[in-house]
């Protein structure tokens, strides 16, 4: 191979060398970078990983983003539970809240619908697992907890049946909470 000539070939030649990681220099920058980074978390046994779809209940935001059924018994650090209707179901959810202000959900008015019917939260499931049955989110803050159901065995699950108790913008609550539908599979 000969040496490249002083001057501008060589130049060139750095350009060339450089031209494949261009792509990449462009994707690291610009409007990506008003997102926040969060790292990949792995998925828990026996959980699958639900794609990322949201539902608002006024202005608080639900996600779920795993789910994990059939359970025959859970088990938490002070007791074991086995299901009475057949099965548990799992789904680990996400609520933001986009209010100003402070809000408090409910949780055990959040339903799992299923081909046999609405369910909500089992609350001696909820204790064993120890999730809350309210949350009180701060303005524009977000969490993560599991919504743990008892359901029959042969029930497919369709969705989440979500209420927020939404309010206007000075805090009042609505008259209807219409609630939101989010589909599960």
């Amino acid at each position: 191979m000969r040496p490249l000539p002083a001057g501008r070939p060589r130049a060139a030649a750095a350009l060339l060398l450089l031209a494949p990681l261009l792509p990449l220099a462009s994707a690291c920058g610009g409007h990506d970078d008003a997102h926040y980074r969060v790292p990949a978390r792995a998925v828990r046994d026996d959980e699958s990983p639900l794609p990322y779809r949201e539902a608002t209940d006024g202005r608080i935001a639900f996600a779920a983003i795993g789910l994990s059924s059939g359970l025959t018994t859970i088990t938490g650090s002070h007791a074991d539970l086995p299901s009475r209707l057949g099965g548990f179901a799992r789904v680990r959810m996400i609520a933001e809240n986009r209010y100003a202000t402070f809000h408090k959900i409910d949780l055990d008015r959040q339903l799992l619908v299923t081909s046999r019917g609405a369910y909500p939260p089992d609350v001696n499931a909820m204790r064993v697992k120890r999730q809350p049955t309210d949350i009180e989110l701060g303005s524009h803050d977000r969490i993560e907890f599991d919504l743990m159901y008892d359901i029959p065995k042969d029930a497919r699950i369709r969705a989440l049946r979500l209420y927020s108790s939404p309010t206007d913008d000075l805090g009042v609550p609505l008259q209807h909470d219409p609630g939101a539908e989010l589909p599960l599979r």
